[in-house]
């Protein structure tokens, strides 16, 4: 299967919710490759690598609401380059 590279940015209430560290169990658990990281605009930065029923099962868990205690209003995604990583992790 072709691997695949999504960025995507999550609006809402995010940021001290534990959204990076659920995100980061839920890709492990899925095998998704890349990175969590909160940014200065309150918004959560993900990449993801995998192939494509690994992404469209992370975007199909951000339109379900993502981690309990979080809201998300919206998000943004868009293909990027795959990156090479060989593992996912939580970036600061």
């Amino acid at each position: 299967m072709t691997t695949q590279s999504i960025t995507i940015y999550v609006y809402g209430r995010v940021q001290g919710v534990g959204f990076r560290y659920q995100t980061y169990h839920w890709a492990k658990q899925n095998k998704l490759l890349g990175y969590v990281r909160n940014m200065n605009d309150g918004s959560v930065k993900i990449v993801a690598c995998g192939n494509e029923g690994q992404i469209k099962k992370l975007i199909h868990w951000l339109e379900q609401g993502g981690p309990p205690g979080s809201k998300i209003e919206h998000f943004q995604s868009q293909f990027c380059e795959v990156k090479e990583m060989d593992d996912f992790s939580i970036r600061h």
